[in-house]
């Protein structure tokens, strides 16, 4: 009875290892690493701090930016992933806010899976013409520099700071920002200024997330010379014949070709003798033979331009001009 109680212990051992390895595989085979590397929500906050919920759609990350809110260069997500997944950049990590920004998840396994932003603005297309500003010569579009294009429409976004205007040269597609004199929801003033160089322009507004590039092209001029009320009254009112004097102009008045003024009493037109010309400034003499009297009309001339024909222009002056020998 003893040999066969030991061979009894024996081949119980032997039996209870082997259960227990088999137990032990079946315990691993049970608990393996898991697969899943799944984004199960991506949320941000807005511009005013609502949070935002993106759509998971496949491999994309959609989401819909609020409509008249300014679109932030960098996010903070919170996302949440499968379980023992993780995710890379991490929740919470601040990131670049930019089309196709790209987030991958990697499984408990090793297994991964990439997931990209796509942003959809819900902001209105803008639907803007250019209403005036934009003037015709000989077929030919211009802009006078100092001067306004306004532009009507629907749907702009009307801060400075969401929206903007500018020149698209024609020859280099260049881009020249011009500042926005006013604006409203449905209009805006785009100032052409001085320092705008000749060329052929096309004008683009970006407004929010949304653009429009207008077809038309223009040129820019400084417009047609022009010596103001103002600066005629600089004129002094008793001249002698002989007499040289400066008319400083800030409207090209160096291109002035001919000057004259009125004898009331004769009502005959006399020309003064146009002495130099520089930028800004026409020097003209008093003949030695002109009439002494008074005089209450003048008349200029100058050149046309690509833009404009050529003078005269006439007026009266505020106060009479009397010529004395």
């Amino acid at each position: 009875m003893d040999t066969i109680y030991k061979r009894f212990t024996f081949n119980s051992y032997y039996l209870l290892i082997l259960c227990v390895v088999i137990i032990f595989g079946a315990c691993k085979k049970q608990y393996e690493d898991y697969p899943y590397a799944d984004i199960l929500s991506f949320t941000i906050k807005d511009a005013q701090g609502n949070l935002l919920k993106a759509v998971v759609d496949g491999q994309n990350l959609i989401i819909y930016w609020p409509s008249g809110q300014e679109v932030p260069d960098h996010i903070v997500p919170a996302i949440v992933v499968s379980e023992k997944a993780t995710v890379s950049p991490a929740s919470g990590q601040r990131i670049a806010f930019n089309e196709g920004a790209k987030f991958v998840v990697t499984a408990q396994n090793g297994t991964s899976k990439e997931y990209l932003i796509k942003k959809i603005i819900n902001q209105p297309l803008l639907k803007i013409n250019i209403s005036s500003g934009v003037l015709v010569y000989n077929n030919k579009s211009f802009v006078n520099r100092g001067s306004n294009i306004n532009v009507t429409g629907d749907n702009i976004l009307a801060g400075k700071d969401q929206t903007s205007a500018f020149l698209v040269n024609t020859a280099n597609s260049t881009e020249r920002k011009i500042a926005i004199s006013s604006i409203t929801p449905i209009s805006l003033s785009a100032l052409v200024d001085a320092a705008v160089p000749d060329g052929n322009y096309q004008l683009k507004i970006i407004s929010g997330q949304r653009s429009v590039l207008f077809q038309r092209t223009f040129g820019v001029s400084n417009g047609r010379p022009a010596i103001t009320p103002v600066e005629l009254s600089t004129i002094k009112l008793t001249l002698k014949t002989g007499e040289e004097f400066v008319l400083s102009g800030e409207n090209r008045i160096e291109l002035v070709n001919q000057f004259a003024i009125r004898h009331v009493a004769t009502k005959q037109m006399y020309n003064l003798i146009i002495k130099e010309t520089k930028a800004g400034e026409l020097t003209l003499k008093v003949p030695e033979d002109l009439p002494a009297g008074n005089y209450d009309l003048y008349s200029y001339n100058y050149p046309a331009g690509d833009y404009y024909p050529a003078g005269p222009v006439s007026g009266v002056f505020d106060d009479m001009i009397t010529i004395v020998n």
